[in-house]
């Protein structure tokens, strides 16, 4: 599932239709992206409109057009923007269509998992404003994940950190990522991580989500070399910082990747 800094790069395939007038709208008539509200209602308001502004927050986009319409888009599995030719016929994973004078905006989704939110009004849509903090902003302190710890003592660190209350956009390899900085195992309880250690993984949830957004979150892709990113996806990876092996196994659900020789579990008591 894309996270943070995925989809604030997925975002920017509609920034060419910023400014730009929709002059048709297609839904998909079978799509369970529009599972919160009427289809229809998403031709009725968005067309003739124009397309003014997007944002992001988390695993949330957010695009502002004229007439005080907002729609709301979360991607889901496997649902990406993409900005075809004018001259592109809708194929039958496109959730929506959104037609220019010179390019189409699509959604694509082919599982479906995605969802699509309209709000019309001049004030920012409530479930857009009530979100958890993000990750990015200076609000974003020690508290949320020192709270955070002490709420849910006996869940994995791992689990923890997927969870979307406290850390929106946070994702598998995210989440992976910053554990290996802060050698920390995934198993760990988080009630068993203790104040100088809870610094340090706060200092590495922010090193890696600034640090997605400012490779892929601009340019796609992967992000920097040296990131356990780069080797967590196969058995038998190599760790870039001790050279040996990495295991991956469950741990709350989801496939964790970690260093053996780095994130012992007694390290973090």
């Amino acid at each position: 599932m894309p996270e943070l800094a995925e989809v604030a790069y997925a975002s920017t395939r509609w920034k060419t239709g910023i400014n730009q007038r929709i002059q048709d709208v297609i839904v998909h008539p079978k799509s369970r992206v529009y599972r919160e509200h009427d289809r229809s209602s998403f031709i009725e308001e968005l067309f003739g409109t124009i397309l003014r502004t997007s944002q992001t927050h988390g695993k949330q986009m957010l695009f502002s057009f004229s007439g005080n319409r907002w729609l709301g888009l979360h991607l889901g599995m496997t649902g990406w923007l993409h900005s075809e030719s004018k001259s592109y016929s809708p194929t039958k994973h496109d959730a929506l269509v959104l037609t220019q004078s010179k390019q189409k905006l699509v959604f694509r989704d082919p599982r479906q998992f995605g969802r699509l939110r309209l709000h019309i009004g001049k004030e920012l849509p409530a479930w857009w404003t009530e979100q958890p903090i993000s990750m990015l902003k200076p609000s974003f302190d020690k508290k949320i994940i020192k709270d955070a710890l002490v709420r849910h003592k006996k869940r994995p660190i791992k689990a923890l950190l997927l969870d979307q209350r406290y850390f929106p956009g946070m994702g598998n390899w995210m989440a992976d990522e910053v554990l290996w900085r802060a050698c920390i195992h995934p198993a760990c309880r988080s009630g068993e991580i203790k104040k100088p250690l809870c610094d340090i993984l706060f200092q590495k949830i922010l090193f890696v989500a600034r640090g997605a957004m400012k490779s892929v979150g601009i340019h796609g892709g992967d992000p920097p070399k040296g990131w356990l990113f780069h080797h967590r996806w196969k058995d038998g990876g190599i760790c870039p910082k001790s050279k040996n092996l990495l295991v991956r196994e469950q741990i709350g659900g989801r496939t964790s990747c970690w260093s053996p020789a780095r994130q012992s579990m007694e390290l973090a008591k």
